[in-house]
């Protein structure tokens, strides 16, 4: 089996505005699993949001992001994922150590984690100012029907979407991916019917990629029969945008007498960052020059 380097690959049907995005996220999501140590029922609810999000972010103009976060009715609790226009993605699971039993088909069973019901939010941030956030109620809690859903009520815009991710036997990610085709308004019906049809044939894209598939196959099969062109790919990983002076920053914001009570209690901060579970530490002489730069 060949394995594939994570990116997404987009491409357009001729003579139409139908878009396809097709992500392989094998090594992110299992960067990912590493960092949070999450159950397999995680792993694959949290990769799947990662995998979407990626998707998302490579349709970006540089310097803009997407944030998907789920307020789940499940016992995960929260997810949030977010990525950017380098395709950088990052997020955390609130719980990450949650289990739930299979489903009768022996597969994880993530729209119980998650929860029928709970509330999906997309939020874009373009460099405009003010983020662009939309809001639904998830119909199933398997994210990714959920994103069409969003799409089509927030958006206006009919899309396919799907992710999924194969956890190993002993919780480790064999393989991951996902896509995202939308089909706008005005779209010929024949076009849309054979999309359709193509991903009706098809088995889950995490097992397509199992088997050694790459964006450009996958993509190969959901619009076979279609006259199509690739435009555009982007590699996707796994990074966090943590660092010290921002964990720094983050301990100013808690203002003068907040820090002083730190240091009388502690004598010393730990500021840990939720997207990949760093600690910097802050001893007594950092925290009392911090303090001193809030008083000036």
């Amino acid at each position: 089996m060949e394995k594939y380097e994570d990116k997404v690959v987009w491409s357009m049907v001729e003579d139409t505005t139908v878009v396809a995005y097709v992500a392989s996220t094998t090594s992110l999501v299992e960067e990912a699993r590493f960092l949070h140590n999450t159950s397999p029922v995680a792993t694959a609810a949290l990769g799947r949001a990662l995998t979407l999000a990626g998707i998302m972010g490579a349709a970006l103009k540089e310097g803009q992001k997407v944030t998907l976060h789920i307020r789940c009715l499940g016992p995960l609790e929260s997810i949030l994922a977010q990525a950017n226009s380098q395709g950088e993605v990052r997020g955390y699971v609130s719980q990450p150590s949650v289990f739930v039993p299979s489903r009768e088909d022996k597969k994880l069973n993530v729209e119980e984690a998650v929860g029928k019901g709970s509330q999906l939010s997309v939020v874009k941030d373009l460099g405009l100012g003010e983020p662009y956030a939309g809001y639904i109620k998830m119909p199933r809690g398997g994210i990714a029907y959920d994103l069409a859903y969003y799409f089509a009520l927030s958006e206006q815009l009919p899309s396919a979407c799907s992710a999924g991710v194969y956890v190993g036997e002993k919780g480790e990610v064999l393989s991951s991916g996902g896509f995202i085709i939308h089909t706008p308004l005005g779209t010929p019906q024949h076009v849309i019917q054979k999309i359709e049809d193509n991903i009706s044939l098809l088995p889950p894209v995490s097992s397509l990629i199992l088997e050694g598939k790459s964006p450009e196959e996958i993509t190969r099969d959901l619009l076979a029969s279609l006259s199509y062109r690739v435009v555009g790919e982007k590699k996707l990983c796994y990074h966090c945008h943590c660092s010290r002076e921002r964990a720094r920053r983050t301990l100013i914001l808690l203002g003068r007498e907040e820090l002083e009570e730190l240091l009388a209690r502690e004598g010393r901060a730990e500021v840990s960052c939720f997207f990949c579970n760093r600690v910097y530490l802050f001893g007594d002489k950092e925290l009392r020059e911090l303090i001193e730069k809030v008083r000036k």
